[in-house]
């Protein structure tokens, strides 16, 4: 690699339309490209929450899970407390890795998932921890199956390989599992 082949990100963010998260919380799109070639080819999306200040997360995200769909049962309790075992660690700041995507040909390099980590150390503060819950992305509509819930064992299968690999290269990079396969990581 060049130094004109260096990885760039770029960061966009977009928040809440709640008059009560305005202010609070915000979802963040972090985009990867090269300095010799500015298409994007990959792209990280993280929800930057405030412990205690933003009101009932939990909620909120009921409402607007975006990919988010386990990590707030996990890490929030019903009233948006956090979990206890989180409240132990008194995180400054949450950041929810939503998703990371990258194009064909950069998959499989593990470009994809140090980028996203750069990014979210990039939006740290002291005290900030990262959430995220490694599994690969479905394209399927809100009322189709997904396969890894499947009961076909056939179908399950290459999820749950997926699922592994990701759970590893994960903690390669610093996250350890807190819960149902939710993996955590302090930044700062």
């Amino acid at each position: 690699m060049t130094d004109q082949d260096r990885f760039l990100i770029a960061y966009e963010a977009r928040h809440y339309e709640d008059a009560d998260w305005g202010a609070k919380a915000d979802r963040w799109t972090a985009s990867f490209y090269t300095e010799a070639d500015t298409t994007i080819f990959g792209t990280a999306v993280i929800t930057r929450v405030v412990p205690g200040a933003t009101p009932n997360p939990r909620s909120v995200f009921d409402a607007d899970p975006g990919l988010l769909d386990r990590i707030p049962r996990v890490i929030f309790a019903e009233d948006g407390e956090l979990v206890p075992g989180l409240a132990k660690v008194n995180p400054s700041l949450l950041l929810l890795l939503e998703s990371v995507h990258v194009m064909d040909k950069w998959r499989g390099k593990g470009v994809g998932m140090r980028l996203a980590v750069e990014a979210l150390r990039r939006l740290a503060v002291p005290g900030a921890l990262a959430v995220c819950y490694p599994a690969p992305i479905h394209d399927h509509g809100p009322d189709e199956p997904c396969s890894y819930e499947s009961d076909d064992p056939e179908i399950r299968r290459p999820d749950e390989e997926a699922v592994a690999k990701l759970q590893k290269a994960w903690e390669q990079h610093g996250f350890t599992e807190f819960d149902q396969a939710v993996f955590t990581m302090t930044l700062a």
